[in-house]
């Protein structure tokens, strides 16, 4: 569209015709790309107004200042009325002139904006339908594997009552466990939970496994620095890490294995990184470079599926292999 005015407008030019048209064309490839790619996934979909609109005038601004430096070069090669028409126009506003005046940036502007938000629009309306049948898939999934969890719950917080007097060490085990359910059921229901409650759901998990591996030669260890108190987090994101490590650096270990767990919170960030041995003669080298696919039922590809939604451009993921060991480090922006 905006070359067929350009030819209808400047044909009697041809010089002037050609450099209009490839700074319109890089114009709106450029805005294209920068809005459907950067400003809208970024923050208009977010709701972050905002940043957007301050993004939407920056572009602006570049806009007006490219066509002012466009066509003050035009007037100097041409003197075409069309041409000094519109240069009177970019000169009547000055340098300065995107303040006021909007139809010297609107040239470029109006024909890149529509076609982003229609490509984008289609892309999220397809967003949105995968989405709502994974999640009817996955709330299937569940509905037809669960055993009543709430009876089981119950039943551990009796098997609790029963143990306590005789057996302190099964109590604590079972109230952990019970600890964990709990938190399954009850609480990860929620969009957004305190940091502190799904790091305290870690340190639970690795205490019981610390329990179920207390004959076996394997070193489980947890450090965390910094306060989580004021930061919350998406419910179950970091427990699939964690049973990565021992699915595959623990599980039918004959030589020393070991789990490291390391949770750094600051500045807004948190750090989650785990570290564990790998069995290396009873996985294959392809298991080896390709992990990810599935964890202890929570595969890692959908941990990234919930970071993309989620958490886009706000975090850091990297699944590193070696010869004996295996990390997965995590680096997200908390709220």
């Amino acid at each position: 569209m905006r070359l067929i005015l350009v030819d209808f407008f400047f044909h009697d030019n041809k010089k002037v015709e050609d450099w209009i048209s490839v700074g319109l064309v890089l114009q709106t490839i450029a805005i294209y790309y920068f809005l459907g790619y950067f400003v809208f996934p970024r923050y208009i979909y977010k709701y972050r107004f905002g940043v957007g609109l301050a993004w939407l005038f920056f572009v602006h601004t570049l806009i007006y200042e490219t066509n002012y430096l466009l066509f003050w070069y035009l007037q100097q090669i041409n003197d075409g009325p069309r041409i000094e028409r519109d240069w009177k126009l970019f000169l009547d506003a000055g340098l300065l002139g995107f303040a006021s005046n909007w139809l010297g940036a609107l040239w470029s502007f109006m024909y890149s904006f529509p076609f982003a938000l229609i490509i984008l629009t289609v892309r999220v309306v397809n967003d949105i339908i995968r989405l709502r049948t994974d999640n009817l898939n996955l709330e299937l999934a569940f509905l037809k594997a669960q055993v009543n969890p709430h009876f089981l719950f119950n039943t551990l917080n009796s098997v609790y009552g029963r143990v306590f007097d005789s057996d302190q060490q099964a109590a604590d085990l079972v109230l952990r466990l019970s600890e964990l359910m709990r938190y399954n059921l009850y609480e990860a229901n929620v969009p957004r939970i305190d940091l502190e409650k799904e790091l305290a759901y870690i340190q639970n998990y690795l205490s019981l496994e610390r329990n179920r591996l207390l004959d076996e030669d394997v070193l489980i260890e947890y450090d965390q620095q910094g306060d989580p108190a004021p930061y919350t987090i998406a419910p179950l994101l970091l427990i699939a890490f964690v049973e990565n490590a021992f699915k595959h650096g623990v599980k039918g270990a004959a030589e020393p294995a070991y789990v490291q767990v390391r949770a750094e919170i600051g500045s807004g960030v948190l750090l989650f990184e785990v570290e564990n041995s790998l069995i290396s003669r009873q996985i294959p080298e392809s298991l080896i470079r390709n992990k990810g696919k599935k964890a202890g039922g929570v595969g890692l590809s959908n941990v990234r599926r919930r970071l993309d939604s989620l958490y886009a451009g706000r975090y850091e993921l990297s699944l590193t292999p070696d010869s004996d060991s295996y990390t997965a480090r995590l680096q997200i922006e908390l709220q």
